[in-house]
């Protein structure tokens, strides 16, 4: 797949909404205006999970939301590639958008299909919203007391994204990109902010499951160790 098409390598630069104008109340016309909106595929009957239904998702279904996201893209920047990213086993599975599904699931009807579109736009792009307002929660203050902040963060977002995206199907990858871009609105590079994630939850989420309390407080420490050693660095940017 097109690298620009997947949600999961979208950088914090790419996403954060003080750097990428948008107006919901605008977006279901748009849309609507954009060419994909005018060709959507007539899904062929039967129920989602019927094998000739899921083969039509993978060829003819997948292409058109490509599509859409190419243009969605065009439009509005990268982030706006994030518009599928689907709770548990979805296009991409593991993300926080309740709204679009896949293919099989969420290409009904045109006008309904297009409409499901500009409103997985919105939720995606509230999500982004309220990640870069739960991100200043956590301002650097005195350095004495910057790695508690770091963990205090680490803690808090761990759970939102649990509850956002229910623990289903790899949700730890978005928790990982989530704690990355909090640790890049802070200075740190990305490169750097993703070793360091990598590092602190150290394989120890899994899909399906809730992390225990003792889980998150050991991240968010491992967290807010490595978070305050490459902040202090005078080379992390």
């Amino acid at each position: 797949m097109d690298h620009r098409l997947t949600p999961r390598t979208l950088t914090w630069d790419e996403v954060d909404p003080g750097r990428h104008p948008f107006d919901a109340v605008s977006a279901h016309e748009v849309v609507r205006g954009l060419a994909p909106a005018s060709a959507v595929p007539a899904r062929p009957a039967g129920q989602a999970g019927q094998r000739r239904v899921i083969a039509w998702s993978h060829e003819v279904g997948a292409a058109w939301a490509d599509s859409m996201t190419r243009a969605l893209i065009e439009r509005y920047g990268r982030w706006a590639a994030g518009w599928r990213w689907a709770v548990d086993e979805g296009d991409f599975g593991g993300g926080p958008v309740q709204t679009w599904c896949c293919p099989n699931h969420s290409i009904t009807g045109a006008d309904e299909t297009v409409a499901r579109v500009a409103d997985s736009l919105v939720e995606w792009r509230g999500w982004l919203d309220d990640l870069a307002e739960r991100f200043e929660r956590f301002p650097l203050g005195d350095p004495v007391d910057r790695d508690e902040v770091w963990e205090r963060a680490a803690v808090h977002l761990v759970h939102h994204v649990v509850d956002r995206t229910g623990a289903g199907d790899a949700w730890y990858g978005h928790c990982a990109q989530v704690l990355t871009w909090f640790l890049a609105r802070w200075g740190v590079a990305d490169g750097v902010a993703g070793h360091l994630v990598d590092q602190a939850i150290g394989g120890r989420f899994e899909s399906w499951v809730g992390p225990a309390e003792t889980l998150v407080t050991d991240v968010a420490e491992r967290f807010a160790r490595a978070a305050e050693d490459a902040f202090a660095a005078p080379d992390r940017d």
